[in-house]
């Protein structure tokens, strides 16, 4: 079994004394390197457990462990160090004039010599293949582009877990899909652990692992492809599955020889390439 990055533990919160619980008894691991997707609905719970692994707010009961630390009001601090969020808005979180301020200004807020940022600064954009745009201003960028130097600050203060918080919600496909391939070469890469909070299956598609919630609880868990199995009781927690297994499902329930269910539009346009360019 691999190295556990962070541990959860029959995690429970509740915003007022006399509010229901929104998490509930919530257990889990997440392993070093691996990429885990924490999917569900609004209000399942996922974004107030994407507060609680960052510190913003302490769990009711339970326990959660980061790099073998208790998350707690003494430890907050240190946790955070493991931990590096990028947003759902991009341009909330730009204060630099240019892309190569912005990435060190969390620098600068953390101490870090001159000597070392500028090593870390060049390497970081180039990790996000930014280095033509060093000097741009940030605002001026796509929405894609922006997620990219977001997680280049991030990378640059090198935190053990990245955590995307719904972070390619407002973005149109293409910058999705730009951001996306990021987050696969940076874990690939270096080693990065990531877990990416959505609620969009075609991005848990691209995921190791994947953990749905719903009602503050863990609904299932597994790789993509036997989470996807479960279908319309995706469909019944307000999840739609992507179009690829969709349309796999479709094609092969008709009777084509389908090798699998495939997860991507690129996988399944792949397959049906080969099944008729022999026929």
């Amino acid at each position: 079994m691999s190295e556990k990055a962070l541990s959860v533990k029959e995690l429970s919160f509740r915003y007022q004394e006399d509010s229901p619980y929104v998490l509930n008894g919530v257990s889990f691991d997440v392993y070093k390197g691996e990429w885990l997707a924490i999917a569900g609905h609004n209000g399942s719970g996922k974004s107030t457990l994407a507060k609680i692994l960052n510190g913003l707010l302490l769990p009711a009961h339970g326990e959660v462990s980061i790099q073998g630390k208790h998350l707690s009001e003494e430890t907050i601090w240190d946790i955070r160090k493991e931990i590096g969020m990028v947003f759902q808005n991009p341009d909330n979180q730009f204060v630099g004039s240019t892309v190569q301020d912005d990435v060190a200004f969390g620098l600068e807020n953390n101490g870090v010599s001159v000597e070392e940022m500028r090593q870390r600064i060049p390497e970081a954009i180039k990790l996000v293949n930014m280095e033509e745009f060093i000097e741009q201003e940030p605002h001026h960028l796509s929405g894609g582009q922006k997620q990219r130097v977001a997680i280049a600050g991030i990378i640059a203060a090198q935190p053990s877990i990245i955590v995307l918080d719904e972070a390619t919600s407002m973005l149109d496909p293409s910058g999705r899909m730009e951001v996306l391939q990021t987050v696969r070469k940076l874990q690939e890469d270096k080693k990065i652990t990531i877990i990416s909070i959505t609620h969009d299956l075609n991005e848990v598609a691209m995921a190791d692992r994947v953990i749905v919630m719903n009602g503050g609880r863990v609904f299932a868990e597994g790789t993509p492809e036997e989470v996807f199995q479960l279908g319309p009781k995706l469909s019944d927690i307000g999840l739609d599955l992507p179009f690829a297994v969709k349309l796999s499902e479709t094609l092969k329930n008709k009777g084509i020889a389908m090798s699998k269910i495939h997860l991507t539009n690129e996988d399944l346009v792949d397959e049906l390439w080969k099944l008729y360019s022999n026929k």
